[in-house]
């Protein structure tokens, strides 16, 4: 097993139920829509796990997209409409609408690519329309806005109730394929989860979060995706390295569409709280199998139901650490209510993509003492969280003890060999061979290599090398080689200006 990826065999435990902008800000933000769009018209594809396919039927505008709010619909909600801090109980979501900041918002950028999974004319995203109701300044005709409330484990240890704080979805949309979509604004204001946040988000983290989704999406990775980053035309306090040096930044909204945000944490609060909002968790589950597992239906005992979606939310979890670990990306904040259920990569945070190979490496600052999540403990981070999850389904009485620890089991393989399967492709090799890898990472480590940088050169050695083990070929007769010694010497008239070349 290389060096630098580290699992325990891990076993299931009950859950204990605890219980003024500048203006070169504004410039580059107005510039990037040119930059970065352009990047994305030639090098966005697609995503391998949610595949995107031409459709011929007509484009939709704003007032036209087809929603289906099928989570506010089918599971409960809070019956408390204020948006004020409040623990929410027996409810998965509260209805919460963004609030405007009173400013005029602008569009920085979109991704023509995640328009047209939603069948949105790309000429709606010119309209000026778009950045008020992408900022939350104004309604999305059929929208139905709401918070989802979930919790978590925060660096290990329960916190409790956490919820989207800063992230209000408006609906889900269905494209003219079935492929259903949900549309999230982050930033949009304070929800009943805010905590003692703003509920805004800048500029900077807004930029970030869409450059990574959509480069994340064109290297294959199963991820959140981002239709657009809106200015809002508001300033934003912020302490960027948490040292007490706040600061006015340049506000902003990014709208984030994945098909649905439901988190483990979901599933865990309920039973945190026992009682009656256990019944939460299977309600959760039926939901997520019934819209986004549907293959499972056809599995008729419930029990073999919910051990199967266990074993594949494991599995996903465990493809998705292996190629984090093949491209050297860090997420850096790999709580239980940052990990998605459908194996996305989600709430892209203080993630970075190492430079020089450091298996200690962690782009999260409030990290560097601790280093859980840094690149070597990520994917046990994430067969923790795992293990979290499947706590949760076991004490909710959804499956066995020994049902849930066979489909953990299902976490390592799933991750070494999507890991070991990219990492013999890097190298140009059919299968993988770990003890190359092993001594090319021990090297890279040793010389401070740059861990991309690495892998890209190898496309610069020749595929048909000299065979230098060859033997020399016998030297020519003595009259054959005094003839090459005569023609071999250029006459004065074979020289452009009558001196031999040297």
């Amino acid at each position: 097993m290389p060096a630098c990826i580290r699992l325990n065999t891990m076993r299931l435990h009950t859950q204990s139920s605890h219980r003024q902008s500048q203006p070169s800000m504004r410039a580059l933000a107005r510039a990037l829509p040119r930059i970065a769009t352009d990047l994305y018209r030639t090098s966005v594809r697609t995503n391998a796990a949610m595949p995107m396919v031409a459709a011929a039927e007509a484009k939709r505008t704003l007032e036209d997209m087809r929603f289906d709010n099928t989570f506010v619909r089918e599971l409960p909600g809070d019956k408390d409409m204020s948006n004020t801090l409040r623990q929410v109980e027996d409810a998965l979501y509260s209805r919460v609408q963004p609030t405007p900041t009173g400013t005029e918002p602008y569009t920085v950028a979109y991704s023509r690519e995640v328009a047209e999974l939603l069948d949105l004319d790309l000429r709606e995203c010119e309209r000026p329309e778009f950045a008020l109701i992408m900022s939350g300044s104004a309604p999305l005709p059929g929208s139905d806005p709401y918070a989802q409330c979930y919790g978590g484990h925060q660096f290990g240890s329960w916190v409790g109730q956490l919820g989207d704080g800063r992230a209000i979805t408006l609906g889900e949309i269905v494209n003219s394929r079935g492929q259903r979509w949900e549309l999230q604004l982050k930033g949009a204001g304070k929800t009943p989860y805010s905590r003692r946040a703003d509920g805004r988000a800048v500029m900077r983290s807004s930029v970030r979060e869409f450059i990574a989704s959509e480069a994340m999406a064109a290297l294959g990775v199963p991820t959140t995706r981002a239709l657009c980053i809106i200015g809002t035309g508001d300033n934003v306090y912020r302490d960027m390295f948490y040292n007490g040096n706040v600061q006015l930044e340049p506000g902003a909204v990014v709208c984030r569409v994945a098909p649905s945000f439901v988190r483990f944490g979901t599933f865990q609060l309920p039973v945190s709280r026992g009682g009656l909002q256990t019944d939460l968790v299977k309600l959760t589950v039926d939901y997520v199998i019934r819209h986004h597992y549907q293959h499972l239906l056809d599995v008729a005992d419930d029990n073999a139901r919910y051990v199967a979606f266990l074993r594949e939310v494991v599995e996903r979890t465990g493809r998705l650490a292996g190629l984090w670990q093949s491209l050297g990306f860090v997420h850096g904040v790999l709580n239980t209510d940052n990990m998605s259920i459908l194996g996305l990569t989600i709430d892209y945070g203080p993630y970075g993509f190492m430079d020089n190979f450091d298996p200690s490496y962690t782009p999260n600052i409030t990290d560097f003492s601790g280093r859980r999540y840094c690149y070597r403990n990520q994917p046990e981070a994430c067969q923790w969280n795992c293990v979290m999850l499947a706590n949760a389904l076991f004490s909710a009485g959804l499956v066995g003890k020994e049902e849930a620890e066979e489909a953990l089991g299902r976490y390592a393989d799933e991750m070494l060999d999507t890991y070991n399967t990219r990492m013999a492709a890097k190298l140009g090799l059919k299968t993988a061979d770990q003890t190359l890898n092993k001594e090319l990472l021990t090297l890279m480590l040793n010389s401070q290599a740059d861990f991309t940088n690495t892998f890209r050169a190898l496309s610069y050695i020749p595929t048909q090398a000299p065979d230098i083990l060859s033997p020399s070929p016998p030297p020519p007769p003595p009259a054959a080689a005094a003839a090459e010694d005569d023609t071999s010497q250029p006459s004065s008239s074979a020289s452009g200006n009558g001196t031999s070349s040297s």
